[in-house]
């Protein structure tokens, strides 16, 4: 096993650790934005899906309630009492 000797910032007067931390952080920027893009990006996508979820079920309500042919068919009622009932 090889033993490192690394000399801290008490010899040279900086903060190494701190100096390499920032510089990390700042290299990951563009990853975290990117990340950030791609979490709003597949919101954005899940919403859509829903919505055209809700637009199909209203489509099908519509044209498979309102405009089905018995909809507008003639009825033809009978009533037992007649003075009750007049259209």
């Amino acid at each position: 096993m090889a033993n490192t000797l690394r000399i801290s910032g008490l010899a040279s007067g900086m903060d190494i650790d701190k100096i390499v931390s920032d510089l990390m952080k700042a290299e990951r920027m563009p990853l975290d934005k990117l990340k950030q893009k791609k979490q709003l990006l597949e919101w954005q996508r899940d919403d859509y899906r829903e919505m055209n979820k809700l637009l199909s079920e209203l489509d099908t309500s519509i044209f498979d309630g309102i405009y089905r042919q018995a909809t507008f068919t003639k009825q033809t009622v009978i009533s037992s009492n007649e003075v009750a009932v007049s259209v």
